[in-house]
């Protein structure tokens, strides 16, 4: 000590240095821990993994229930935000679960101590004192009730409230609270209770909401409803509430579980389900209607381990009816025949003729000849392997005759009629060849030689009453007015759709259908009867029916006008007429006598052609006994009768026989015809 040094200053400074000393070290102790919380913080961060996993519910445009999916976990369970939840709600559920979870961050030290000393003093747990945040931890990460998991609940609350903040954690509470079986959430609970959101609820509602997380098995609506009311009136009486009992919600005692929900759209909750979506999905779906389709379709015998599908829109596009195929129990009908690519048979010939008509090629009064015809070495023949011989091309197209509407097809282009489709957003599929390249387009995709879906056929089918614009489908609901029937990509002109139209709304419709009234109406079957088509469009709606195999084989006896256009009928009966105007004033065709002659009839050439067979074809005509077997011949065009010559000689055939021709040997062979006009043809072949 110095001299200058008093004892008393010596003695004062003592204690601010121990002071000091303390205060580094709290500081240094609070600095640690906080590094230690951050450093846990960073190690184990909140696992929302249960939060985010969302089930999907779809509705009807009126709100109606259809379908839906269970999250990932086999739960029923909704993401929702406080703000969508009725006040009245949540004033209950802070007056009876966590009056003060506005005072305190995540944890209520006055709770817990309270529930401390009552345990203490009764031996049992009387009130638990777990707040909401505490509460939610459980419910993010459920664990069995001790000590060691309520202090991981009181830290986990800390850390919620830190990351996400007190609304952040009721919006997590309000998503996970279990509210009886597989169903967590009161948007799901009030949805599959009482048949809408929470945003408004009654007091008796709002009771069962609050008191079913409590104890969710003893209080199963569809199990213990009795001690579900009582327990929701006690919690009524605990915030000073009445309700009378005719305002009981007695709908809440059959809640549905996940055998309950509804599932008259499963195709399209699939659809969803693919696109990853979850949530409430509001379709334009009807749900009278839906729930009709899916009754009509699955009350017919569909064909031989075959299904049906169907999908109807309205007049503003909006899909209101949508089966997939799931009604039958058939190889494959988990896929959605109403998305999956399938030949159309005949079905894309009305589009054909409606360009050939635009570019002045030919009009529905146009004679043509359907007859045996080769263009490039593709010869079709007639669904029915018959030909009608002089017809026009209106009866061409209600008769879906082959031959004219590859003629018609031949003066479109098949790459420009798949540029045309294509750019009005209808996706087509060409099949491949065995190296994997695609077939370039040909004229047989008009006979159904192309993919397509029946979305994107009804899609088509759906401009016939729209000036021929097409426009996609809507599936979802859209906000008022922001719909516009008149957007799209014009496909066919007005005048060329309005003749399509009028020429389809004369076609006779199925058998049993005495008639019906402005029906633009069309069938198709693809090669090998795999698949049958049957499409309308009328003022009020356009609906597509597919029939099929979903595996795409074959089913003998399946015609698109037998099989799919029945039902067709029974659908169209099921549309309730309403007042929507025609989309276009009909026009008056101009009768044959008055049209151009380059229009009156449609020329097919004046030369012969050899149709059978083909220019530079291989054909096996040795017997098995090592003989030759004889070689059929056909022609078509130029002036009959018809001479053949086979390597210059000419060929003598029995008067009135089908032309035919033995093979002497194997070998390569020119043959020849000449017509009674001195017109010629020729081929070149190899018998092997």
């Amino acid at each position: 000590m110095t001299a200058d040094e008093h004892p008393a200053e010596k003695a004062e400074s003592r204690p601010a240095r121990a002071s000091l000393r303390a205060a580094r070290l709290a500081c240094l102790l609070a600095a640690i821990v906080i590094g230690a919380l951050f450093v846990i913080d960073r190690l184990s961060p909140p696992d929302l993994h249960r939060a985010q996993q969302a089930a999907l519910l779809v509705q009807a445009r009126d709100h109606t229930l259809l379908d839906g999916h269970t999250a990932s976990d086999g739960l029923w369970r909704l993401p929702v935000q406080a703000s969508h939840v009725d006040p009245a709600y949540l004033q209950l559920l802070m007056t009876t679960e966590d009056r003060r979870f506005d005072d305190y961050p995540g944890v209520d030290p006055e709770a817990l101590a309270r529930a401390s000393w009552q345990l203490a003093r009764r031996g049992h747990i009387v009130s638990g004192g777990s707040t909401l945040a505490m509460q939610t931890a459980r419910l993010l990460a459920p664990h069995p009730h001790t000590w060691s998991g309520k202090l991981r609940d009181i830290l986990r609350a800390l850390q919620l409230e830190w990351h996400f903040g007190r609304s952040g954690v009721l919006d997590l509470y309000l998503t996970l609270a279990p509210e009886g079986g597989n169903i967590e959430g009161i948007r799901t609970a009030s949805l599959l209770y009482f048949g809408h959101e929470p945003d408004h609820l009654t007091s008796a509602e709002a009771a069962i909401l609050v008191t079913l997380p409590r104890r969710p098995a003893a209080f199963r609506p569809d199990m213990h409803p009795d001690a579900l009311k009582a327990a929701a009136l006690r919690t009524l009486r605990r915030a000073s509430l009445a309700v009378p009992a005719d305002t009981w919600p007695s709908n809440a005692w059959s809640a549905p579980t996940s055998h309950g929900v509804p599932h008259e759209a499963p195709e399209l909750t699939g659809h969803f389900l693919s696109a990853g979506r979850g949530g409430v999905v509001l379709t334009t779906l009807d749900a009278s209607l839906q729930r009709s389709v899916r009754h009509v379709l699955a009350s017919q015998a569909a064909p031989l381990r075959g299904t049906f599908a169907a999908l109807v829109a309205d007049h503003e596009r909006r899909i209101i009816a949508w089966v997939g195929g799931a009604e039958h129990m058939a190889p494959g009908n988990a896929i959605d025949a109403v998305l999956t690519a399938r030949s159309p048979g005949s079905a894309l010939k009305p589009f054909v003729y409606g360009m050939a008509f635009e570019k002045g090629w030919m009009t529905p009064r146009t004679r043509l000849n359907d007859s045996r015809l080769a263009i490039g070495g593709y010869a079709p023949l007639d669904f029915d392997h018959t030909f009608r011989g002089e017809t026009t091309v209106s009866e061409a197209l209600q008769l879906s005759l082959n031959v004219p509407a590859i003629q018609a097809l031949n003066l479109v282009g098949p790459t420009r009629f798949m540029e045309r489709l294509s750019n009005s957003g209808a996706r087509l599929h060409l099949p491949k060849n065995p190296d994997g390249t695609q077939n370039a387009p040909s004229l047989a995709i008009v006979l159904g030689g192309v993919g397509i879906s029946l979305h994107d056929l009804t899609m088509l089918y759906a401009a016939l009453d729209h000036d021929g614009r097409v426009a996609p489908l809507r599936i979802e609901l859209t906000e008022p007015g922001t719909e516009n029937a008149a957007s799209g990509t014009q496909l066919l002109s007005v005048r060329a759709n309005a003749d399509i139209r009028t020429i389809l709304r004369g076609t006779a419709p199925p058998a049993g259908v005495a008639s019906w009234d402005r029906v633009a109406f069309k069938t198709g079957t693809s090669y090998g009867n795999r698949d049958g088509w049957a499409m309308a469009s009328t003022p009020q709606a356009t609906i597509g029916i597919w029939a099929g195999r979903p595996d795409g084989t074959a089913s003998p006896g399946l015609t698109g006008r037998d099989t799919a256009a029945p039902l067709l009928a029974d659908v169209l009966s099921l549309l309730h007429p309403d007042t929507a105007p025609e989309t276009t004033p009909m026009s008056a065709h101009h009768a044959g006598a008055i049209l151009s002659p380059a229009l009156q009839t449609l020329s097919r050439g004046k030369m012969p052609q050899i149709i059978f067979p083909h220019d530079h074809a291989d054909i096996e005509s040795r017997s098995p006994d090592g003989g030759m077997l004889p070689i059929g011949l056909e022609a078509s065009g130029g002036q009959p009768p018809y001479r053949w010559f086979v390597n210059g000689m000419p060929l003598t055939l029995p008067p009135g026989a089908q032309p035919f021709w033995t093979p002497d040997g194997t070998g390569f062979v020119h043959i020849a015809l000449a017509d009674a006009g001195n017109g010629h043809a020729a081929v070149d072949i190899r018998v092997r």
